[in-house]
């Protein structure tokens, strides 16, 4: 019997060569022009073929961990951008080929059904990290990169739709379940805001409060209101939009910092891309939730100085793109992105995409469509007939090599494409929700443990033994 994994490798190559006898392809790259729906849609959906390529279908529902926080490795979080791409792949586009492996990983990677838990959990606290995270715990901001793509799914499939092999977990509830979690880290010290980190007690950033976390809490606040109608959540958005107003995080000149430190209410004036991004995208969902102008109103105001920080002759561009360690670029502090900072543009690209698709302002409309024109021409420079795509796209930049980080990267500005020219007036695409199993090809239910509660048990006893007797 062939190998489940050789024969996935071996249709993958196929249908990228389908795809890839479709396009123009140069010494330079892929010619893809965006007027031509369906060559665009046919380069989007090689990018996205390319992208599920990482993932190996596994009771964790996720790319496998290296351990590694440089560009060769993969971490957890990843997997949550990973799904909150391929969710909004599939609204953007209308093309619902890869949402029965998406709805099976989430559904595995919340423990929301009897085969990887000997209940369901429906939450993305659930264990099946790895052992190091169980132990260690978790960080708010991973686990809404999940909220945010089952909450997604929640949009595309209904607010009743079940999960896969579920028989009670819905793609919503898993949503609210993670969100109340978040929630509980959100407190009044140094005027508000919620923690990077869940842990109190340990850890040189045990008091950090996370722009990305509130930010991402900003889009999943007024998403619920949307799908849920309870204005209760989008009131916790605009609570969280006025601290980071009145704390300084967003300053004067709208540059966007990276936390506060609680424990003496200093700022950390470090930028990151996504944390822009997701501001813009969140002040767009407000605006979605309450129709209150004044959210676009901020969005425009703060648009300019974004575009002019992270962006180099009108092309989307990261700060630090080609440096190493710590770096200044005019006013802005960061580091370089060439670790696994790498998906942070594409955040900042998910977020213009969603003011792309909420704003009623046509200039703010025409701004954004020529920004992630010029960033399309220079990705597809750096494009291989694979669809491997570079996540630089100034003149110049590298050819593409198979990565995954980059590959994160190219789906976010593939899939504003789409939001552009192939779905313009679409505000939320339905699909029938795949409750049909997807079972991982060279695995089964038994020869799976169902979760690593027992592993954890383990390790925890035989440290604790180890300590006895160290003494």
């Amino acid at each position: 019997m062939e190998n489940p994994t050789l024969k996935q490798s071996k249709i993958r190559s196929t249908v990228l060569f389908i795809l890839a006898s479709t396009a123009t392809l140069t010494n330079a790259g892929i010619t893809s022009d965006p007027s031509d729906v369906l060559g665009l849609k046919k380069t989007c959906t090689g990018i996205a073929t390319n992208l599920m390529s990482f993932y190996k279908p596994s009771y964790l529902g996720t790319v496998p961990e290296s351990g590694r926080a440089d560009i060769h490795g993969c971490q957890w979080w990843e997997s949550g951008v990973l799904w909150g791409s391929m969710g909004e792949y599939a609204r953007n586009t209308n093309d619902d080929q890869f949402n029965i492996i998406l709805t099976n990983a989430l559904s595995n990677v919340s423990l929301s059904n009897l085969e990887v838990n000997n209940f369901e959990l429906g939450t993305f606290l659930g264990p099946d990290q790895s052992v190091s995270a169980t132990l260690l715990g978790r960080w708010n901001d991973d686990i809404e990169w999940y909220a945010m793509a089952s909450l997604t799914c929640a949009q595309m499939f209904g607010k009743d739709a079940l999960m896969p092999r579920s028989r009670a977990i819905t793609y919503l509830q898993t949503a609210i379940n993670t969100y109340n979690s978040v929630m509980e880290q959100y407190n009044d010290k140094c005027g508000g805001g919620i923690y990077w980190s869940r842990d109190r007690n340990s850890g040189k950033n045990k008091e950090y409060k996370s722009v990305i976390t509130n930010v991402q809490h900003m889009v999943l606040s007024s998403q619920l209101t949307i799908v849920t109608g309870d204005k209760k959540y989008v009131q916790v958005a605009e609570k969280i939009y006025k601290w980071m107003l009145k704390s300084g995080l967003i300053s004067e000149k709208y540059h966007v910092y990276d936390g506060v430190d609680a424990s003496d209410c200093s700022i950390n004036s470090k930028e990151y891309s996504y944390n822009s991004g997701l501001l813009l995208g969140g002040l767009a969902y407000m605006y979605k939730a309450t129709k209150n102008e004044q959210y676009i109103k901020d969005a425009a105001k703060y648009l300019p100085t974004m575009l002019e920080i992270y962006s180099q002759d009108g092309v989307l561009r990261d700060l630090c793109e080609d440096q190493r360690g710590d770096c200044q670029e005019g006013d802005s502090l960061s580091r370089t992105p060439a670790s696994n900072q790498m998906p942070y543009k594409g955040g900042f690209v998910r977020g213009l995409t969603f003011l792309y698709q909420f704003t009623n302002d046509q200039e703010m409309k025409s701004t954004l469509r020529k920004v992630f024109d010029k960033s399309w021409e220079g990705m597809m420079k750096t494009c291989n007939s694979e669809f491997d795509c570079s996540a630089w796209w100034v003149d110049g930049a590298p050819p593409a090599k198979h990565n995954f980080h980059h590959q994160l990267v190219a789906i976010e500005l593939s899939n504003a494409m789409a939001k552009v020219y192939i779905t313009p007036e679409s505000d939320t695409v339905q699909f029938e929700n795949p409750t049909k199993d997807f079972k991982p090809p060279s695995q089964s239910s038994t020869s799976q443990p169902k979760s690593i509660y027992a592993v954890t048990a383990v390790v925890v006893m035989a440290t604790a033994a180890l300590s006895f007797m160290l003494l």
